[in-house]
């Protein structure tokens, strides 16, 4: 055997040793023995630094153990190691879906499938981010091509009934997931379930279910800050004291501990102790911004543009389209304005279909979305829009139009679109559908503040809402942007204040049916009682006749929130 030889054999050797080593560390990871199989790992990656296997399962013992930022480190190299193969961008897609951050998570999973269209791991994971963000027509287009790849997959078919959820078919949603309780009880699944029933307004079928998913989870905090709120479980029910849980601070991530923190603030409230409820509700939020570290800075930038590049003479329109069938009616203003209220109103109309937060005006312009945009995604935005002509914007209105028709099953002549952001495009809107209907919800600042304050949203929604400061400034914003389309839309914009409709909801509604062009129904006074889905946190309070009960509510908790307060301003 010559030198050569020698050498190749050694090689051949020591890659077998690799291999075998690597080969023990996932046995020893798939039995849980975290430690081992760590150190086994990072042997293999200290012989072979460049070993895709190594650094990949890896990065996944390093999620799994939820140690976030070694996970992604590890990842981010086996991605540069063979940035070809579609394994390693799917489990990092994980690790930030699992950290709140869908952007990065979405960017990933569609990469992962870009590079193979039959990988169903990818494929499963892109229809939970898209039911995540909402962007519903997407989340269904990827259910069904799972579906197809490999029908009989229980995965397969919960996501598959997710996405139908969203695309106006609940309850064969519904039908699907009580069928898959039998085969697989999973906290998910009996999740999935009771926010099905929640949102078609089953609020006792919905309950049900959320103590079934605790009660095979009770670590899951964000499912007991629901039962808490919703009552549906008190503090004396646990096996374990609330406060005694939260100083331990045993927990996996911010965000988890920060979800314990809202059981406590809630759990306070109730017990009438403002000042400890208060103090909870800051704590939990500190932590939940920590996580996101929302730039409030980019708003700030895209707000300016919008106002700096649309004046009245730029959405113009010259040419107004005639004898359109359907008439949209926006609803738009900060989340928890009373968008849900005024949408519940219209849809108990009987030419009104209630389309819920629709997605299709982002869609239909073909851009990254409203808020949240870097400096370079909002200078593109409006570099667009700004060089689009008047045919363009015609072709954009039958694509919104279009959407509409696909969630209008009874063909009714108006269809609301209750997305909240939309008033980031007051003129955008009227450009591409000039016969539209805008109405723009407002209430007492702080109450509209504190109300976003209190509440958590859908994974990173509204990341503004978890600081005082941040929130303040966006609420601020919101409010410059919308005296700005006032200015330019006039009368195209119907000015809908939250306290005036609860002063007096006849006169009020009256009005806003005139606006829509709609005649008078009773229906629209007695909203509660319209049987319909509503996918908000306000889903709960449409189905009660309007009170007084969130008015003031911040004033309890003795100078929490005074600096916010002093802040915001009045429309």
């Amino acid at each position: 055997m010559n030198r050569k030889e020698r050498r190749r054999q050694k090689k051949s050797i020591s890659q077998n040793q690799v291999n075998s080593s690597l080969l023990d560390a996932i046995q020893l990871h798939i039995k849980k023995d975290f430690e081992k199989a760590e150190n086994l790992y990072l042997k293999v990656i200290k012989n072979d630094q460049a070993n895709y296997q190594a650094l990949r399962h890896l990065g996944i013992l390093y999620n799994d153990t939820k140690k976030y930022e070694k996970a992604i480190k590890y990842l981010t190299d086996a991605i540069n190691t063979a940035p070809s193969i579609p394994d390693a961008h799917n489990n990092l897609g994980l690790v930030y879906f699992v950290s709140d951050n869908l952007a990065s998570a979405k960017k990933l999973f569609e990469k992962s499938f870009l590079l193979n269209n039959n990988y169903l791991p990818a494929l499963n994971n892109l229809t939970r981010v898209y039911f995540s963000l909402n962007e519903s027509e997407k989340c269904l287009q990827s259910a069904v091509a799972a579906n197809e790849l490999d029908p009989n997959e229980y995965i397969c078919k919960l996501n598959h009934a997710l996405a139908l959820s969203i695309n106006g078919k609940i309850e064969e949603g519904i039908k699907i997931l009580e069928k898959l309780k039998d085969e697989n009880k999973t906290d998910d699944l009996f999740n999935q379930l009771a926010l099905m029933y929640e949102v078609s307004g089953n609020i006792e079928k919905s309950n049900q279910y959320l103590l079934e998913s605790f009660k095979l989870n009770q670590n899951n905090y964000a499912m007991l800050v629901k039962l808490m709120d919703n009552d549906v479980i008190t503090e004396k029910e646990l096996n374990y004291n609330l406060e005694e849980k939260y100083n331990d601070n045993r927990f996996d991530s911010l965000v988890e501990k920060s979800n314990l923190a809202r059981c406590l603030y809630i759990s306070f409230n109730k017990k009438k102790n403002y000042e400890l409820a208060g103090k909870y509700l800051v704590v939990s939020n500190k932590l939940r911004d920590e996580v996101l570290k929302y730039e409030i800075s980019k708003d700030e930038y895209f707000v300016n543009k919008i106002i700096e590049n649309f004046d009245k003479e730029k959405i113009n329109i010259k040419i107004q389209e005639k004898n359109n069938r359907i008439t949209p009616i926006f609803i738009v203003g900060m989340p928890r304005s009373g968008t849900t209220l005024t949408e519940q109103i219209l849809a108990s109309h009987s030419k009104v279909h209630g389309g819920g937060e629709l997605d299709y005006v982002r869609n239909s312009l073909e851009i990254d979305g409203v808020y949240d945009l870097s400096k370079q995604q909002a200078d593109q935005i409006i570099k667009k829009l700004i060089n689009l002509d008047d045919e363009e914007w015609k072709k954009i209105g039958n694509k919104y139009l279009d959407n509409l028709k696909r969630i209008n099953p009874d063909n009714k002549n108006y269809i609301t679109d209750k997305m909240p952001h939309n008033f980031m495009m007051c003129g955008i809107i009227h450009k591409m559908l000039p016969h539209a209907k805008i109405i723009y919800c407002y209430r007492d600042p702080m109450d509209n503040c504190f109300s976003l304050y209190r509440n958590t949203f859908a994974k990173s929604g509204h990341g503004y809402s978890y600081d005082q400061g941040k929130l303040a400034l966006h609420y601020n914003l919101h409010i410059k942007l919308m005296k700005h389309w006032k200015k330019v839309l006039g009368e195209k914009i119907f000015l809908l204040k939250n306290e005036t409709l609860i002063d007096n909801q006849k006169a009020v509604t009256s009005k806003l049916l005139d606006h829509c062009n709609l005649e008078w129904e009773d229906n629209c006074l007695e909203f509660y009682k319209t049987e319909r889905d509503v996918r908000t946190i306000s889903l709960r309070q449409v189905r009660n006749p309007i009170n007084k009960n969130s008015l003031g509510v911040w004033k309890k908790y003795s100078g929490s929130f005074d600096k916010m307060n002093e802040t915001l301003k009045e429309f």
